[in-house]
């Protein structure tokens, strides 16, 4: 697997057909939350990889990505310019789509909004554009230290997931792959999510976005998609039902389908059919 100059593991597909390579297409750019890696991606990779060539990688600190020393000072900028990187690795100067799950998503809104001239289109899954609304991350240092990365791990997959909603073994990988995570990073990327706002700088974004929430996330709270509606209004919302934040693995499917869709209107040109409207709470 290629890595990058400061250390970031990443992965290049590209499903379709050779004898459609040569078709001008974005490629799509896919960033994972915290205690993820690139494989939470896995089941999109058939949908979207079969019409764009598509680049993961392991954001610094997860899966086979260099681990930061305990020290070291998260930043959003930094977090920008590893997407930026990452971009350039693959695909030269050439415009991406740009997808992010939970943090991911806000590091992708926020990279397009300081370079928009290297995106096509944001979108977002289970991702705040306030990190200061999500719920219980602010505890996580507290609760890290308590009882554990193990145990907090048990805790958070419990929010992710309703019961038997989601085959066993997503939700079995899920739990050994985030019980992994160094606990210094979980508790720095935690704090640096709570202190981000981009809600001053969402009127000025005039690239396509698309917004996938669940309807039971106890993080991020459909409010934000009224909030995001306001801020930007020709911005696309999806609502998926009977899903907390395991969004991008309960109905990977579904929300790759969505995606998919999305990235074909901007690729025609054409303006969104329609919207779904998210409800207030």
């Amino acid at each position: 697997m290629p890595t990058t100059a400061n250390g970031l593991a990443f992965e290049i597909t590209d499903l379709r057909p050779a004898w459609c390579r040569s078709n001008p297409t974005t490629p799509v750019l896919f960033h994972h939350g915290i205690g993820a890696n690139l494989e939470i991606f896995d089941a999109w990779i058939p949908i979207v990889a079969a019409r764009h060539p598509v680049v993961r990688f392991d954001m610094r600190g997860f899966g086979r990505s260099s681990v930061p020393p305990l020290d070291h000072t998260w930043s959003l900028d930094a977090l920008i310019d590893d997407v930026l990187i990452v971009a350039t690795e693959a695909f030269g100067e050439q415009q991406v789509h740009v997808v992010g799950e939970s943090i991911g998503g806000t590091i992708a809104l926020a990279a397009a909004l300081k370079a928009p001239a290297r995106f096509r289109s944001v979108a977002m899954s289970n991702a705040a554009i306030n990190g200061g609304g999500i719920k219980h991350a602010p505890g996580w240092r507290a609760e890290i230290t308590r009882m554990g990365i193990k145990r907090w791990s048990d805790r958070l997959v419990e929010m992710r997931f309703i019961p038997e909603t989601t085959p066993a073994q997503i939700v079995d990988w899920f739990a050994n792959t985030q019980e992994k995570s160094p606990e210094h990073v979980v508790i720095g990327l935690g704090e640096l999510l709570i202190q981000t706002d981009l809600s001053d700088q969402l009127p000025s974004l005039d690239l396509p976005l698309l917004l996938m929430l669940p309807d039971r996330s106890p993080f991020v709270s459909l409010s934000q998609a009224s909030r995001l509606a306001e801020l930007v209004p020709h911005a696309d919302i999806a609502v998926f039902p009977n899903a907390r934040h395991g969004l991008p693995l309960s109905h990977a499917t579904e929300a790759a389908s969505t995606l998919s869709a999305f990235l074909e209107r901007v690729e025609s040109g054409r303006k969104p059919v329609s919207r779904s409207s998210a409800p207030s709470a």
